[in-house]
């Protein structure tokens, strides 16, 4: 493990307060459990000297699935890893080598949890086919477990997701936890009529997350200018491997 791994883990610690006092400021009935940083993410031993990994969760975020109710009736899961690389870990911007992130959604509906959405996302910048960036939806209906135990809950779960496809790789953003944070307080937190506190509350939260880079920072087939103008899925396509 990196000696600065600790040090990482701070930075990364306060990121994360930052960010959940963002999404609380946005909607004071939300809430995320666990709060520390030092609970929510764990430091992997058996890294590499040159690279930090961080996995993190189950974390569980409580927010209404609509800005204008008054109830947080949504429970979003998610849980993952981020590997930082080296070796300058001592300078920020942090800068991302690769992650993953799975995300499972619950909908308070009566006595039940309805388990709405599920997906993971991921890279893979080898295997030819693979966007290098992207999300298979599938069932996390496993990830009622982290509501139940962290929000001290029984209710039945129901697989409202079903059998879904689960070879379609569709690209998209790097969706790493702190990305993942954004999406939640943008779809269920903000609109059109949100106060000017709220979009500032919301804006803070985004900076709060700059402390880190993306892996595209190391693919110069997504940084140069072809692809840095266009942003076109094709792109995502031009793993090295894939041209071999």
């Amino acid at each position: 493990m990196n000696k600065d791994a600790h040090r990482v883990m701070l930075k990364v610690n306060d990121a994360w307060q930052a960010a959940i006092y963002g999404l609380q400021q946005m909607s004071q009935v939300s809430s995320v459990l666990p709060q520390s940083g030092y609970e929510a993410f764990r430091l992997d031993t058996n890294t590499p000297d040159d690279e930090v990994k961080l996995d993190f969760g189950p974390i569980v975020f409580n927010v209404p699935e609509r800005p204008n109710r008054r109830s947080p009736d949504l429970f979003v899961v998610a849980q993952g890893w981020l590997t930082l690389q080296g070796p300058d870990f001592r300078q920020l911007p942090l800068r991302t080598k690769n992650f993953g992130t799975e995300v499972g959604y619950f909908r308070q509906k009566g006595q039940n949890l309805d388990h709405v959405f599920g997906a993971h996302f991921d890279m893979d910048e080898a295997r030819p086919g693979h966007p290098v960036f992207h999300v298979q939806f599938g069932s996390q209906q496993a990830f009622v477990a982290a509501v139940h135990t962290l929000f001290k809950r029984d209710e039945a779960v129901v697989d409202r997701v079903g059998a879904i496809l689960g070879t379609v790789r569709t690209p998209s953003a790097q969706m790493d936890i702190f990305s993942v944070i954004a999406q939640i307080c943008a779809d269920h937190l903000m609109w059109q009529d949100s106060s000017t506190d709220v979009k500032d509350a919301f804006a803070k939260l985004r900076r709060s997350c700059d402390f880190l880079v993306g892996a595209a920072h190391r693919l110069p087939f997504l940084s140069e200018a072809h692809a840095a103008g266009c942003y076109r899925a094709s792109h995502w396509y031009e793993a090295p491997a894939a041209n071999a």
